[in-house]
């Protein structure tokens, strides 16, 4: 994060309230934020497939954006790929 008016709790509010239920709108099956280290964190989000997950790209770039400048942060980097394995079913 690279606003002081910034908290992590702020994050965590608006992932539940608006970016939670946009990545879900788009077909995600699950999404995290993690807190990784000091004032950095992680979204994770899990696609049923990666067809899903690249039909929605564009719309979640574009909230990738919207979140950036709401946070008050930086986005460092994005990877994508395919799930070999999971603790879930």
């Amino acid at each position: 994060m690279i606003s002081e008016t910034e908290s992590l709790q702020h994050v965590t509010e608006l992932m539940q309230r608006k970016y939670f239920p946009g990545l879900l709108a788009l077909g995600a099956k699950h999404s995290m934020l993690v807190d990784v280290e000091l004032d950095r964190f992680a979204i994770v989000t899990v696609y049923p497939s990666r067809e899903v997950r690249d039909g929605a790209i564009a719309q979640v770039s574009a909230l990738r954006i919207e979140g950036a400048e709401e946070f008050g942060a930086e986005m460092m980097d994005a990877y994508g790929g395919e799930l070999l394995a999971s603790s879930e079913d």
